[in-house]
């Protein structure tokens, strides 16, 4: 009887231990945030493939979109300081220049992005 209580215990403590492990590491990666355009003009390279989201706006008149290739080529930034992005793929409807939008992808190094996706932000009519 003590033998298959220890056995319980055991076998409910390692299924608690992998449910826990799971809603962490669900948990941590939804927490991902974004830099900015500064920041990640300032972030050091330790990795090449590092995937990182930037948020900015994008420069009105440096939107150029390539219809054949499905390639858009864009600057981004703050005002101060700027990314020039490189991205392959549909384009979301809500991507206007001049509007903020969050980027995912990798920081090539000299202002140079390979964004993955493009997530613009919703003018909020509240403002």
């Amino acid at each position: 009887m003590k033998k298959r209580k220890t056995k319980i215990l055991i076998i409910s403590l390692v299924t608690l231990s992998i449910f826990g492990y799971l809603i962490y590491t669900g948990v941590r990666d939804t927490m991902t945030y974004y830099l900015t355009v500064p920041e990640v003009l300032a972030k050091s390279l330790e990795s090449p493939e590092e995937v990182v989201r930037v948020s900015g706006n994008v420069y009105s008149d440096s939107v150029k979109w390539d219809a054949k290739d499905l390639r858009l080529y864009f600057k981004m930034g703050d005002g101060k300081a700027s990314l020039n992005v490189d991205y392959r793929g549909v384009v979301p409807d809500s991507f206007k220049p001049g509007r903020e939008v969050i980027i995912e992808g990798v920081y090539r190094g000299e202002g140079k992005f390979i964004a993955t996706t493009i997530m613009p932000k919703c003018a909020s009519k509240y403002e």
